[in-house]
């Protein structure tokens, strides 16, 4: 396998990792007992964290987790700290908040937006992906 199909693979590895310890993380509306912090850095990571604050300050919780379906567009091995992108759809239809003592589901509203575009930065940080940045944007996918 050549070098770029390879990074590809590690990177959507790493990505799919991110996702899997947020929905983790986001199911007790905490990090503790996560690997999140190893895929998620800077921004990606803050966003995290400032979730997960709200979860646990509005006593709630989430249960499943999103269906995603990334697409690396674009790749630079030769930077020093080698950069990607990836452009995502992210459908969080499936992905439930529900109230942390009754485990009902909260009503969200009706027109939010369940399926959206979602473009994402990365940087290999020695031999493993980081997620540094993730922007949604108010657009469907």
């Amino acid at each position: 396998m050549d070098p770029e199909a390879a990074a590809k693979l590690e990177l959507l590895g790493a990505y799919q990792h991110y996702w899997d310890e947020k929905a983790v993380a986001y199911s007790k509306a905490s990090m503790t007992g996560t690997q999140l912090e190893t895929y998620a850095k800077g921004n990606a990571l803050g966003l995290a964290q400032s979730d997960l604050k709200n979860l646990k300050t509005s006593g709630q919780v989430t249960e499943g987790k999103p269906r995603i379906d990334p697409q690396v567009t674009s790749l630079d091995l030769q930077k020093k700290v080698p950069l990607a992108k990836i452009t995502d759809c992210v459908d969080v239809s499936t992905w439930k908040v529900l109230d942390a003592k009754t485990k009902s589901e909260v009503a969200l509203p009706k027109n939010r937006r369940t399926k959206y575009v979602s473009n994402v930065t990365a940087e290999r940080w020695g031999k493993q992906w980081v997620i540094l940045e993730v922007k949604p944007e108010d657009r469907a996918c």
